[in-house]
């Protein structure tokens, strides 16, 4: 959701009207917390755990990282199956020209062919999203022969926001977007900005630390951090915190906004997530990641960077307290390692920014339109 707060923001701030649709009831205050309208547009009393039950194929978890990020995107396409008619509701009472959706918003371009109106899609990181198209696709065969398709409709617009160096070879063309953080904010503590005369590294692994019980993951990983000679921020939500505050000693602990965080950080340390690695990137902070063995997705996205000469990643088994620290310690201590974080962070400054791409968008409107007069 924060991925799309810049150009939400930007698309409001050029006069239009923005609707944001959402599955979940813990998403509307955050919505609404960064200023932009909000619908919930699934049935409060059916879980998404009890939709993917309906059927024993999705029920599967497969332990092969590919078949896995396929699953992903099967399971991603059935939960957005039955947004399907909610969404058509919707849109007979406030009805758009456009419709953005984001990198598994798999019901995005069916409403859009429904509606006759241009889809846009959106990324929300470096991630390329083939492998859970393909699952997607397979999912979705009912639903796209409703429409006369055998396959996903191609966006009018695909908004890219890769650092242009980090874009795979023969990539397709896109609109490229300057990354722009969306995150929520909160009062400041002059702590929370300013950093001391040392070195200062940051430890996040989100904002599902309560959700998925991963006070011991985020324990042990701030633990081992602490071997360095260095100022410890531990970014973590307030209902986590209630948990973890006897447990992060000698640590600053709180809800630290990441985009004010991560500007007075020398290393960021995190599990990986798309969000996380590119905020840290648009400020030229490199990074410690450790990502989950199982998902494709997160190893993919930490090759690149380490490819990239910016971070240095670690499976979960190799992040031993000496090992995290070692990490620590050499990024802080190689110039190499922030010069490339640095450029990268160049690349990103130089991308048309979200006010210009709300432009783009306008044009794709007045484009399709025209066509299909």
């Amino acid at each position: 959701m924060f991925s799309h707060v810049p150009l939400g923001t930007a698309l409001r701030n050029a006069g239009h009207q923005v609707m944001m649709t959402v599955s979940l009831d813990e998403l509307i205050p955050v919505v609404a917390g960064v200023g932009l309208p909000v619908v919930r547009i699934t049935d409060p009393n059916v879980s998404a755990r009890e939709i993917i039950a309906r059927d024993s194929r999705l029920m599967q978890i497969p332990e092969d990282p590919i078949a896995r990020e396929q699953q992903s995107g099967r399971w991603y396409a059935r939960l957005e199956a039955v947004t399907l008619d909610a969404l058509q509701a919707f849109t007979q009472d406030w009805h758009p020209d456009v419709i953005i959706g984001g990198m598994s918003s798999y019901a995005a371009p069916l409403l859009a062919k429904r509606l006759g109106v241009p889809y846009v899609r959106h990324a929300w990181d470096i991630h390329d999203p083939k492998l859970l198209d393909l699952g997607a696709t397979e999912e979705l065969q009912a639903e796209l022969a409703e429409l006369g398709l055998d396959s996903l409709p191609e966006p009018d617009m695909m908004i890219e926001i890769t650092p242009p160096s980090l874009r795979p070879s023969g990539a397709s063309s896109a609109q490229m977007m300057r990354w722009i953080p969306g995150n929520t904010q909160c009062r400041l503590e002059s702590w929370m900005y300013k950093r001391g005369a040392g070195a200062r590294i940051g430890v996040t692994i989100g904002t599902g630390v309560a959700s998925y019980n991963q006070y011991d993951f985020l324990q042990a990983i701030v633990e081992n951090v602490k071997a360095v000679d260095a100022e410890v921020v531990v970014p973590v939500t307030d209902d986590a915190l209630v948990v973890l505050k006897d447990r992060l000693t000698d640590v600053r602990a709180a809800w630290v906004p990441l985009d004010i965080l991560a500007p007075t950080c020398d290393v960021l340390v995190h599990q990986t997530g798309g969000s996380t690695m590119m905020t840290a990137l648009s400020y030229g902070v490199p990074q410690v990641l450790i990502p989950d063995p199982s998902l494709h997705r997160a190893n993919a996205m930490a090759r690149r960077l380490v490819e990239a000469g910016a971070a240095i990643s670690l499976t979960p088994e190799q992040a031993t307290s000496e090992a995290i620290a070692k990490s620590c310690q050499e990024i802080i201590s190689d110039p190499r390692y922030a010069a490339a974080a640095g450029a990268l962070a160049e690349e990103i400054a130089t991308l048309p920014l979200p006010s210009e791409v709300a432009r783009r968008v306008e044009w794709v409107v007045h484009e399709y339109a025209g066509r299909h007069d």
